[in-house]
C-alpha cells in the first residue's frame, strides 16, 4: 500500500492571503490518497501604489524609488548626453566609428525607457487576470533589448560598410594603372547596395580630437554597466543584466572607435574608421543575439541550467542531513524562471505515518529554507511520495 500527498506553496503576502485546500480520493487503487493545498495571494496598495508617472520618475531619481529604476535613470540620462555629444562630434569631425558609436548610445537610450516600463511592471503584485504576477514582462523587456542591439548593429554595419567602399572607391581612383587598382574597382563596382553617388564621394579626413569624446565614452559605459550590474546581480533581474551589457556593449563600440580613430590619424591611407565601424556592429550583433537566445528559453519556460538545478537542490541539504528530518530524499527537482522569479516543482519522500498537518509545515519549512538561500524563487510546489 502506498500514500501520496501533494503541495503547493507560495510565499505570504504583506496585505492579505486566502488559502483553499481540496482533498481527493481515489478507491481505484485501494487505499491511495492525494491531497493537494494550493495558496492564493494577492495585495493591492491603492491608487498611488500604480502610478508610474512623472512623480515615480522624480522619486527614483531623488533616491526614494527603488534601486532598479534608479540606476537606470541614472543610465537613462547619462545615454541622453553621451548621444548627443558623440552624434555631433562624429558629424563634424567626420568620424564613421563615432557617429555609429552615437546609434548604438542611442538604442541605449531607447533600452532605458523599456527597461524601466518592464522593471516597474514586473514589480506589480498579482492581479485576477495575472495571477503568477508579472515577472515575464522582464523577460519581453530583455527580448526587446536584444532586438534593439541587434537593429542598431546592423543599421551601423550597413553605414560602416557603404562608407569601407567609398574610402575603396577613392583609393582605386588615387593608384596608378595595375591589378590592385583594377581589383579595387571590380570590387566597389560589384558591391551591392551601394549608391553611385557616395561610390564617388570624396571622404573628409577624421579629426583626430574625435577621440577624445570616444575615451569619455569608454570610461562612463563602462562605469555604467559596473553599477547597474552590481544590482541586476543583487535583485536578480535579467532586464537589469540586460541592460547592464547594452552599457558594456557601448563601452567596447566606444574602444573600437577610439583606436579606429587614433588608427586613421597615425595612418590616414588606410581605411580604419569605417572598419572600426564593421568591429563594432559585430561585436553589439553577438551581443544581441545572445541576449535574445537567453530570454527566447525564458518566454518558452526552458527549465534552468544544471547549475542552478544543483544550487537549488543543495538548498535543501541542511534537512535531509538533520538528524530529527522527516525528508528521506529529494527527487525530481525542476525550476522556470519567469522574469527575476523562480518557480520550484520537486519530489519528497517522507513516513506514509505523517498528518495532513505535518506535510504542510513540512512544505513551509522547505519553502523557507530555499529562499534563506536563493530569495529569487517565489513557490515552490511539493509532491510528496510515501514510504513505508
Amino acid at each position: 500500500m502506498s500514500r501520496r500527498r501533494q503541495l503547493s506553496s507560495k510565499p505570504p503576502q504583506e496585505n492579505d492571503s486566502q488559502s483553499n485546500h481540496s482533498h481527493e480520493h481515489d478507491n481505484e487503487h485501494g487505499h491511495e490518497h492525494s491531497h493537494s493545498i494550493f495558496g492564493a495571494h494577492s495585495h493591492s496598495h491603492g491608487e498611488e501604489g500604480h502610478n508610474y508617472g512623472a512623480e515615480k520618475i522624480m522619486a527614483a531619481w531623488e533616491g526614494t524609488g527603488d534601486r532598479g529604476s534608479r540606476i537606470t535613470l541614472i543610465g537613462l540620462f547619462s545615454n541622453v548626453g553621451l548621444t548627443l555629444a558623440k552624434g555631433l562630434a562624429g558629424w563634424f569631425l567626420h568620424s564613421a566609428s563615432l557617429l555609429a558609436d552615437a546609434g548604438h548610445s542611442l538604442s541605449d537610450l531607447l533600452g532605458d525607457f523599456v527597461t524601466l516600463f518592464c522593471w516597474k511592471l514586473s514589480r506589480k503584485a498579482p492581479t485576477e487576470k495575472y495571477p503568477y504576477g508579472f515577472g515575464k514582462f522582464e523577460t519581453l523587456g530583455t527580448t526587446t533589448v536584444s532586438f534593439l542591439l541587434i537593429g542598431g548593429a546592423l543599421g551601423i554595419g550597413f553605414h560602416s560598410y557603404h562608407l569601407l567602399l567609398s574610402a575603396l572607391a577613392e583609393t582605386a581612383h588615387s593608384l596608378p594603372s595595375g591589378p590592385v587598382q583594377e581589383i579595387l574597382h571590380n570590387v566597389t563596382s560589384i558591391a551591392p547596395g551601394v549608391p553611385e553617388s557616395l561610390m564617388h564621394s570624396h571622404a573628409h579626413a577624421v579629426d583626430p580630437n574625435a577621440a577624445w569624446f570616444a575615451a569619455v565614452s569608454v570610461i562612463a559605459k563602462e562605469w555604467l554597466y559596473r553599477i547597474t550590474k552590481a544590482v541586476a546581480d543583487e535583485e536578480k533581474s535579467p532586464v537589469l543584466l540586460a541592460n547592464a551589457i547594452h552599457h558594456r556593449s557601448d563601452a567596447y563600440s566606444s574602444v573600437v572607435a577610439l583606436f579606429a580613430i587614433l588608427g586613421s590619424w597615425i595612418f590616414p591611407k588606410l581605411p580604419l574608421d569605417p572598419i572600426g565601424g564593421l568591429l563594432v556592429s559585430f561585436v553589439i550583433l553577438r551581443q544581441g543575439i545572445d541576449l535574445f537566445v537567453g530570454a527566447l528559453g525564458d518566454l518558452t519556460d526552458a527549465g534552468v541550467s544544471a547549475k542552478t538545478r544543483d544550487s537549488l537542490q543543495h538548498t535543501l541539504d541542511p534537512m535531509l542531513e538533520a538528524s530529527d528530518s522527516s525528508i528521506r530524499s529529494i527527487t525530481g527537482l525542476r525550476a522556470r524562471r519567469s522574469g527575476s522569479l523562480l518557480y520550484v516543482d520537486l519530489v519528497a519522500e517522507v513516513p506514509a505515518a505523517l498528518t495532513v498537518q505535518e506535510l504542510l509545515d513540512l512544505e513551509t519549512q522547505i519553502l523557507a529554507t530555499m529562499k534563506e538561500k536563493r530569495k529569487e524563487v517565489v513557490e515552490v510546489r511539493v509532491k510528496f511520495e510515501a514510504i513505508h
